[in-house]
């Protein structure tokens, strides 16, 4: 390798060198992160990614639900105003969620609702 004759040379030198440095970690970022629209895309993948952080309650077997989700499937099923929500828990180790409801504006009425989000009775 010969010896740069000017300062010219080693200033023009350096300057290629950090271009091609440049865009070597252009080239990478771009593979690595993928063309603008791929990133979009990737992003907006999720389809049942809930917009404003409520997850529905899950109600298959095994799953436990809380209170909240309990609350929820009451004034689904019911269409009353939830007056208000417990959880019991029975001696055999069950879970079940009593919802006192005023259903059509007139009566009040207490809505179980067990642990895999079934409504089991009115009480």
């Amino acid at each position: 390798m010969q010896q740069p004759s000017s300062d010219t040379e080693l200033f023009a030198r350096c300057v290629s060198s950090n271009i091609v440095a440049v865009l070597f970690v252009i080239i990478a970022w771009a593979l690595i992160m993928g063309w603008p629209g791929t990133a979009q895309a990737a992003a907006t993948f999720q389809p049942n990614a809930p917009v404003n952080g409520f997850v529905q309650p899950d109600r298959r077997v095994g799953r436990m639900i809380n209170l909240n989700q309990a609350v929820r499937i009451v004034r689904e099923e019911s269409g009353g105003k939830v007056l208000s929500a417990k959880s019991v828990r029975s001696p055999n180790g069950s879970l079940r969620h009593h919802v006192r409801v005023l259903v059509d504006g007139q009566r009040v009425t207490t809505l179980v609702v067990d642990q895999q989000g079934r409504l089991q009775r009115t009480r």
